[in-house]
């Protein structure tokens, strides 16, 4: 067994047994991981968080990567079940030993200082840990798993918490959380240097006003397919090949068809630049250079029957979303029938490239039928389309095996 004690305050925040009390103490985040674990709902009875999502810790660990100045000076919140842990005061030694200074800060009546002392064993699972995360679990493990540094962290421990008083404050918690409004955000900037305020912002992931952080991620991170493309001040002329709303769009309906990810910007860009890869890949002939490919109609439709396919898989459990690996093999498999003639033959004089629902829909009708026919082995894997010209006049072996 291990033995753990920290020196620091406890708040009875509503007075002394009356209700839940808790204990600020500041420790390193190397050191909490290994002693607090988590109840996810689904797997555990009593479970209060949701899983575990790798992007978002990366996201933490990105936050401080990216700029040495930047810090998190929030606490996280953990609970202690009943009699996992110990308090001892400490107060008459300190007020002995400072006794011309007030050290509770005139709430002597809620606030006593002291250890907090309990014992662990390093090799049970994490839901047998002495204490609980309720927030901050994305936090604590991307400061935990930063290579090279030990950052100390604000910990906040409810101390004999029942399960329904972890699960009360989570709750709360994550539902009360608001954005700051952009108007807010532009009073704060306007007496300091805002574009190296806006640089740092967006390195560490952080929106700036009306420009999104993941457009900035999208047109300047390695894994993006994208990476140099979006249409804006950014990037020199000849670059501008994808309008900023073509990407919005995409990650919307990600989004929508998804729900899973709610908030969770950090997962739904990693599966847009997952998709997007697998794409990349199977049209690598057409990648930049055939114009109807690279259009918002095109993108957007291409979008929307893969995220389709995706979906429906994930209802049936045949892929996991939040597996980068699972993801892409779903990607190739639904894209293994479609060929690049679908976007080099020419179109119908009556669809207009335009982005709308309809020649989306339109779009998206025909890449299904072209994966139909190839899977049932007509010879002509345009046979009946609205949308290519003289389709019938197709010769074989065009899709790809």
């Amino acid at each position: 067994m291990i033995t753990r004690q920290y020196f620091g305050c406890k708040i009875a925040q509503r007075g002394r047994g009356t209700a839940v009390e808790f204990i600020v103490f500041v420790a390193y985040a190397k050191d909490v991981a290994q002693w607090t674990g988590v109840r996810r709902v689904g797997e555990h009875s009593k479970g209060t968080q949701r899983i575990l999502k790798t992007a978002r810790a990366k996201a933490i660990q990105r936050f401080f990567s990216s700029d040495s100045s930047n810090i998190i000076p929030g606490s996280i919140l953990i609970a202690f079940d009943e009699s996992a842990a110990t308090f001892t005061s400490l107060q008459k030694k300190m007020e002995d030993c400072i006794s011309d200074f007030d050290i509770c800060n005139n709430v002597e009546d809620k606030v006593e200082w002291g250890t907090l002392q309990f014992s662990f064993d390093e090799d049970l699972p994490e839901y047998l840990r002495p204490a609980f995360i309720v927030d901050g679990q994305h936090r604590l493990k991307g400061m935990a798993d930063l290579p090279h540094i030990n950052l100390p962290i604000m910990v906040a421990a409810l101390l004999n918490a029942s399960h329904e008083e972890q699960a009360f404050q989570f709750v709360v918690i994550n539902n009360k959380s608001a954005k700051v409004p952009t108007d807010n955000v532009k009073a704060i900037i306007s007496q300091i240097d805002e574009n190296k305020l806006r640089d740092r912002l967006l390195n560490a992931g952080v929106d700036y006003g009306d420009m999104p952080a993941i457009l900035k991620d999208v047109d300047s991170q390695d894994e993006s397919p994208f990476k140099g493309l979006l249409d804006w001040p950014l990037n020199p002329d000849p670059n501008r090949r994808v309008k900023l709303n073509t990407i919005e769009a995409c990650l919307d309906y990600i989004g929508s068809k998804l729900p899973v990810f709610e908030d969770d910007e950090d997962t739904k860009k990693e599966v847009f630049y997952t998709i997007w890869r697998a794409i990349a890949n199977h049209f690598n002939i057409l990648w930049l250079s055939d114009d109807k490919f690279m259009t918002k109609v095109s993108i957007n439709a291409l979008n929307e029957f893969v995220v389709d396919g995706i979906t429906y898989a994930w209802m049936g459990n045949i892929v996991d979303v939040f597996d980068a690996d699972s993801v892409e093999a779903q990607t190739r498999n639904i894209l293994r029938m479609v060929p690049d003639e679908f976007w080099t033959r020419k179109w119908s004089e009556s669809v207009r490239i335009q982005d709308n629902s309809v020649i989306r829909g339109l779009i998206k009708d025909e890449l299904g039928m072209v994966s139909q026919n190839a899977r049932m082995g007509r010879k002509n894997a345009f046979e009946k389309s609205r949308l290519i010209v003289d389709g019938d006049e197709v010769a074989e072996g065009l899709v790809k095996a």
